[in-house]
């Protein structure tokens, strides 16, 4: 099929079965479950905060002359979030919507042909009408334009080169580093120490509900630090959260493992560590949202440290340990390397339809776990 007679739709009921169950047959190989298993997964994740009320949405690359058949080229899925941004001039931030794009699948018989490419390239028009309208092969966009639109990429840079014009960019890859300790790390005595108290599941929303009014407080820092940057985070971070925890209450309940923290805070603080559990075979706590001082952080650490001999994992990951943090983390015995998998991208459209804002000028604050798609 060549390119130019292709567009791209959201997929009506049958496409977005055929496409979760080719998601289901390739991902599901990829992580050692079954095509079952992955769609009773997905059945989960469909309930999920940070999915209902229409915030997913699986899009499909199709022929023009026959939309809406089930023999599409590629698909994804689309989830809708807010996005807290702070541009360069601003006084305060201002929320609006983002988008985190996952699961792009191309069938194998299909590849080889540019579909890929095409498809992603077009995805902006979708997602950002507003700044590069193209109602012939994308004659619906999305319900709420984006601000920004972000992806974690397996493939290196190739999302970089899927543009929405050219001499324009496509979703560029900000440098991420993790830092991960081994469980059996020493962190000293904790003779007069405050108090860690545990955190259960239903107790992480209302914590990280507490903290989302802080982080616009985060990105007013970061703008004092350079001026001339445009900041964003997505906020609130609760439903998105529960992603991670929903897959990794899949993984610890598949080992026998229920009774679990999934964070820990210091009563009468602010300070607080959320974590999930990730992986097969080898299970990492990965913690997804951190609030610390360089007193705390220790002691939160030490929790996760604790919690993850109690799991049995493999090892205790943090993204990105804020630069106030970063000694401790060393001195602590954490190691940090630059993430070389999972890589984090995004394309920046901006709320005007002639922004000038390009993505290196653009920085994705709080790149942590908790965004994760």
């Amino acid at each position: 099929m060549s390119l130019d007679h292709l567009i791209v739709k959201p997929a009506n009921e049958a496409q977005s079965q055929e496409a979760i169950h080719r998601d289901a047959a390739y991902w599901g190989d990829r992580v050692g479950i079954t095509v079952d298993e992955y769609l009773k997964t997905f059945a989960v994740f469909e309930q999920g905060a940070f999915a209902r009320d229409g915030k997913l949405k699986i899009w499909v690359l199709a022929p023009e002359d026959d939309p809406e058949t089930t023999n599409f080229y590629a698909s994804c899925q689309i989830l809708t979030r807010e996005v807290l941004t702070l541009q360069s001039g601003q006084k305060s931030p201002r929320s609006s919507y983002g988008h985190g794009i996952t699961s792009v699948l191309v069938p194998p018989k299909y590849r080889g042909n540019g579909y890929a490419k095409r498809f992603m390239s077009l995805m902006h028009s979708a997602l950002a009408p507003h700044r590069y309208p193209n109602s012939l092969k994308v004659p619906q966009a999305v319900e709420n334009p984006s601000t920004v639109s972000i992806l974690y990429s397996i493939i290196g840079d190739y999302y970089a080169r899927c543009t929405p014009a050219a001499g324009q960019s496509g979703w560029n890859i900000q440098k991420s580093f993790d830092t991960t300790w081994s469980p059996s790390s020493a962190l000293g005595s904790r003779e007069n120490l405050p108090p860690i108290e545990f955190l259960r599941e239903t107790d992480i929303a209302a914590v990280l509900d507490s903290d989302d009014s802080n982080i616009g407080s985060d990105l007013v820092k970061l703008q004092k630090q350079d001026p001339t940057k445009t900041y964003f985070a997505f906020v609130p971070a609760a439903p998105l959260n529960e992603f991670s925890v929903i897959l990794g209450k899949i993984v610890m309940e598949a080992r026998g493992a229920t009774e679990l923290s999934w964070g820990a805070r210091i009563p009468g603080t602010n300070n607080f560590m959320t974590w999930v559990f990730y992986g097969i075979e080898n299970i990492q706590l990965i913690v997804t949202r951190l609030r610390a001082t360089a007193e705390s952080f220790p002691l939160l650490l030490g929790a996760a440290l604790q919690t993850a001999r109690d799991t049995k994992c493999e090892n205790v990951e943090i993204w990105n340990v804020p630069d106030e943090l970063k000694t401790i983390a060393a001195e602590t015995g954490g190691e940090t390397t630059e993430r070389m998998d999972e890589l984090a991208g995004f394309k920046w459209y901006g709320q005007e339809s002639n922004s000038q804002i390009d993505n290196t000028e653009v920085v994705w604050a709080l790149e942590e776990r908790y965004g994760w798609c």
